[in-house]
């Protein structure tokens, strides 16, 4: 547990150890998720991570990857 101070902006700098620990990197997104007794924060996911943890090694063809994607444009946009 760290403690830390909000800036005159409502900024918060998450401490060195802690970011190290946790692989926080420069620019990285996260997600502030209001509770009872305070803040917590959460490592955003990356959707297209999930997605490539998940086919592991599979790998498409540049031309099914664009027909996957038009299909997918067009089913989001019914």
């Amino acid at each position: 547990m760290e403690r830390v101070r909000i800036d005159g902006k409502g900024r918060v700098t998450i401490p060195k150890r802690l970011r190290e620990i946790l692989n926080l990197r420069e620019g990285e997104e996260v997600l502030l998720v209001p509770e009872k007794d305070g803040l917590l924060i959460k490592r955003a996911s990356d959707p297209e991570e999930i997605l490539e943890r998940l086919l592991g090694d599979l790998t498409f063809s540049r031309e099914l990857r664009k027909v996957a994607e038009q299909e997918a444009l067009r089913e989001t946009s019914i």
